[in-house]
């Protein structure tokens, strides 16, 4: 393996198709050990562009390093498999000691575990397909839904709209879930979602539509970056937020806040999510006596009101 040692061409040949068949890897801490090398944790996402995961990276980055290890991040397209099998290669050929799968679900698991082997694994989880065998933590999107849902209708609307995502596999979004759970529970048939992405431009034209029909007194957004995009387009369409449209958003992104209005949403610890998969990775002992519970909240401000009369 390390080709320290002259060995045959069949030799070698057939302990790596021992080492594939048993789904075997090199012990990553041993080899930083024997070469004075840092031992490297692996963390495995789709990107860094959403604010929850740049979150997670940035805590599992700082408690890596103060626990004395190094962290290889691979981004990772979901639906590109051959692209995944060759990263995670290339990952694996470093000394790893254990990997990180952020928004585990959204990848092909069975052939990502494949691939990975014996190395320990933590992933952090949103609920969708949760494989109860895999050391993981869960953000709970579906009940972060339900929570805003639950507060707009809590202000008398008759019912809250909602944009829609796309999200791995053809599946309903965890959140759009637990935003027609919230309505169902209360008797409330949901109105058609109006499609869109993650992006600024198509969450400025669901905003648009929203905004063109006036039965619409509240949207929940499946971000606070397409809930910005929604004010946007209901204020250029001549509608008050909140006292014509109500809007809320998920996430807290920092900017919530200080928007104009202040966006009302929910607060998910992804910060305690992303150093809570280190922990598990790295020091199941530690995970296992920490306070788990996230700090996550509702956080009602300026975007929601009661509907006028």
């Amino acid at each position: 393996m390390t080709g320290s040692t002259p060995v045959s061409d069949g030799t070698t040949a057939k302990v790596r198709a021992a080492m594939d068949e048993l789904g075997y890897r090199p012990n990553g801490a041993a080899r930083a050990l024997v070469h004075g090398q840092q031992p490297i944790v692996g963390v495995i996402a789709p990107d860094t562009a959403a604010y929850g995961r740049s979150r997670m990276l940035t805590e599992i980055e700082d408690r890596a390093r103060a626990s004395g290890y190094v962290v290889a991040i691979a981004i990772l397209d979901p639906a590109d498999a051959d692209g995944v099998s060759a990263a995670v290669e290339v990952l694996l050929s470093q000394p790893i000691v254990g990997v990180v799968v952020l928004d585990y679900n959204s990848y092909d698991t069975v052939r990502l575990h494949s691939k990975l082997g014996a190395i320990p694994i933590a992933t952090v989880t949103n609920g969708a397909d949760a494989d109860a065998d895999v050391a993981h933590v869960l953000v709970d999107d579906r009940a972060a839904a339900r929570a805003v849902v639950d507060h707009l209708l809590d202000l008398g609307h008759r019912t809250v709209h909602y944009v829609s995502v796309p999200y791995y596999g053809g599946r309903s979004h965890p959140r759009e879930l637990g935003w027609r759970e919230a309505l169902d529970a209360r008797g409330i048939v949901p109105p058609g979602p109006v499609a869109s992405d993650w992006t600024v431009d198509s969450a400025l034209m669901a905003g648009a539509v929203l905004a063109a029909d006036a039965e619409v007194t509240a949207v929940f957004c499946p971000n606070d970056e397409i809930a910005f995009s929604v004010m946007r387009s209901m204020h250029d369409a001549g509608r008050r937020v909140p006292q014509d449209v109500s809007v809320a958003g998920l996430d807290d992104h920092p900017l919530a806040a200080s928007w104009v209005p202040s966006l009302t949403t929910y607060r998910l610890d992804w910060g305690w999510a992303g150093r809570s998969a280190l922990e598990l990775l790295i020091d199941a002992d530690v995970a296992s006596t920490a306070d788990a519970r996230p700090a996550n909240m509702l956080l009602p401000r300026e975007s929601t009101s009661a509907p006028l009369v």
